[in-house]
């Protein structure tokens, strides 16, 4: 049953636009549509603006709801839609009012049916096979208009983007993902061919990231004026970028879903997997069929706008299917556009209210980075210096990047093992160190601190446990940073002193673990470490050294480390490999992100799907 309507709110219609609606909506059946091109409907620009729309249909939509199988008003209103959506194919150089009227009503009804009606129950209330060839209109011009060549164009095509997100909120009013989603089912198991060209489409909208066009040319209006100047609105609340926001709402929505749908996640995958950097191919040779975009330009979005969730989300899906892409990125040289602003929200992130779903998706992007060598050995070569949001340590000036990174995700593992207890953070973290530990070199000072005393308070928490289960979580973490240590003293001890330094002043650290079969192996090799430079420094027969001076005996005495003296063990590596429930986390998170955009209403009382998001973000 559809809900009850409010009744404190604004109207959103005229007194006339209401009278209309009440028609289409009575126990008689509507035989003309004249009113459609009378007066143009109000327009969607804030929050407040989409919770008076709601509001405002709640009733209407019950109405329709009981006599619409009887008056079939829904059914011909959405074939006159479909008649309309004909004739833009052949001109729409500019929009009907009709037309946009025609849209916005169908998404509104079709909005309230979604949320509020069983499969079955929809099934009622239209014809069969009708959806599907509304669905074919809408793709064809999804992927065809340009809704740059004039303001009608561009506030349609917004429309089509909020009936395509529309059209799949059977999902987000689920109690659990894959039961029956009625206008899902028919986008996915009938339009897969035509997933490469909505991809194609929906990227170039985000990267071009367009505003609306001036909407008259005979007033200096821009878009910008337009939607500051709309009732009541706030700043903060106006979408100024709807097309591409929302073309990358929808882009996710569809890219996230089930391998239920075979068929439509190996096209749309494909799609992404074969995009193309346009400046790597000549256009007058290369492949017709071939989609090229700009890299850079996407590049620049991500580095620019990470801390945006639904880019975030973008970027991560582009960097594991598209290995142009993955490569694109390795390869640059200012590496550290990207890195900090992902370590800065991790930084940050992992304090107060913190929003797992996000630190989750961050630091699998640093583990799909830290897979390659190449990359590993480039960011400890680039110094970042001045690093203001990182208070950890105020008077650190200068650190390779690979330190910083170092740092941040010893804090992050630190901190959940202290709150969140989330097994997949500090593996993780402790995977991406891993990773990059064969290639870690001029090792700062704290770096080296930091790496010891997080084996400090692993070994002295591990010896306290009783649990047997909390013990084998821990004796995996000792094994992971143990298994970090003999890397960097294995591949690069002469470049790591201060590693070295660390150890020194902390002999006894490893002493008993000695006995664990698992950790004996590894501890052997770095108590040969500690060993002879205890020698070679006791050697010097220095009365009370500095600092400074045991670091220069432990750099004399590295030129004459025998290579041979470490048993050589197999180089452990950390690959990400997406798991085929991975929608069961992605679906949800992006319905919330969706949700939180307000630019179309949903009550969270109906939303059931966002208890899945709530519950993965809830503290421990």
């Amino acid at each position: 049953m559809l809900r009850k309507q409010s009744t404190s709110h604004h109207p959103f219609f005229s007194h006339t636009q209401l009278n209309h609606l009440k028609a289409l909506t009575s126990s008689s059946p509507l035989s003309e549509y004249t009113f459609l091109s009378q007066e143009k409907l109000p327009v969607c620009h804030t929050p407040q603006d989409a919770y008076g729309l709601e509001m405002s249909t709640v009733g209407l939509s019950n109405e329709l709801a009981a006599h619409n199988p009887d008056t079939h008003n829904l059914t011909h209103l959405i074939h006159h839609l479909i008649e309309l959506l004909n004739q833009l194919q052949v001109n729409y150089e500019v929009i009907p009012i009709e037309t946009y009227n025609t849209l916005f009503l169908v998404r509104i009804f079709v909005k309230q049916f979604a949320g509020n009606m069983t499969h079955t129950e929809i099934i009622h209330q239209l014809e069969d096979n009708q959806c599907e060839e509304l669905m074919d209109k809408l793709i064809y011009l999804l992927c065809n208009m340009d809704s740059n060549v004039n303001y009608s164009m561009y506030e349609f095509y917004v429309e089509i983007l909020n009936m395509f997100i529309v059209l799949l909120s059977t999902q987000l009013h689920s109690h659990k993902l894959c039961q029956d989603d009625y206008f899902l089912n028919i986008l996915l198991n009938k339009f897969h061919n035509r997933a490469e060209s909505i991809v194609a489409k929906l990227l170039e909208n985000i990267i071009e990231q367009k505003t609306a066009p001036v909407q008259s040319s005979n007033v200096m209006f821009t878009a910008y004026n337009y939607f500051f100047a709309t009732r009541h609105n706030s700043h903060s609340d106006i979408d100024i970028t709807p097309v591409s926001d929302r073309s990358l709402l929808l882009l996710l929505l569809l890219g996230m879903q089930s391998s239920v749908y075979t068929e439509w996640r190996k096209s749309f995958r494909s799609a992404i997997a074969s995009l193309n950097d346009h400046h790597a191919y000549d256009m007058d040779t290369s492949d017709c069929k071939m989609h090229l975009i700009s890299f850079k330009s996407l590049f620049d979005i991500f580095s620019q706008s990470i801390h945006t969730e639904e880019k975030m989300l973008l970027f991560y899906l582009i960097l594991i299917e598209n290995e142009s892409f993955r490569v694109f990125v390795l390869s640059r040289t200012d590496q550290e556009t990207i890195y900090l602003p992902i370590l800065k929200l991790l930084y940050e992130s992992i304090e107060g209210k913190t929003n797992y779903c996000q630190l989750y998706v961050l630091i699998t992007i640093l583990l799909i980075l830290s897979q390659d060598d190449v990359n590993n050995e480039a960011i400890q070569k680039i110094i970042v210096h001045n690093i203001t949001w990182f208070t950890e340590r105020p008077l650190l000036k200068s650190i390779s990047l690979g330190g910083l990174m170092t740092l941040v995700l010893i804090r992050t593992l630190q901190l959940n093992l202290s709150h969140q207890k989330d097994i997949y953070i500090h593996t993780t973290c402790l995977g991406i160190l891993l990773n990059m530990s064969s290639a870690m070199s001029e090792m700062h000072a704290y770096v080296a601190q930091r790496i010891v005393s997080l084996f400090e308070l692993l070994s002295k928490r591990h010896m306290k446990l009783k649990e047997e289960e909390d013990m084998v979580v821990y004796e995996d973490l000792l094994c992971l940073l143990l298994e970090i240590i003999n890397s960097i003293l294995t591949y690069k001890l002469k470049h790591n002193i201060q590693l070295i330094y660390a150890l020194l002043l902390k002999p006894d650290l490893f002493t008993h673990l000695e006995h664990y079969p698992r950790l004996s192996e590894l501890i052997e090799n770095i108590e040969l470490v500690i060993n002879y430079f205890n020698d070679r420094v006791a050697e010097a027969n220095l009365r009370a050294p500095s600092s400074n001076e045991v670091l220069k005996l432990i750099e004399q005495a590295s030129r004459t480390w025998p290579l041979h003296k470490l048993t050589i063990l197999p180089c452990l590596k950390f690959q990400f490999h997406e798991e085929e429930v991975s929608y069961e986390f992605f679906i949800p998170y992006i319905w919330a992100l969706i949700q939180r955009k307000s630019f179309i209403y949903w009550s969270e009382d109906t939303c059931h799907l966002l208890e899945n998001y709530q519950w993965m973000n809830m503290e421990a």
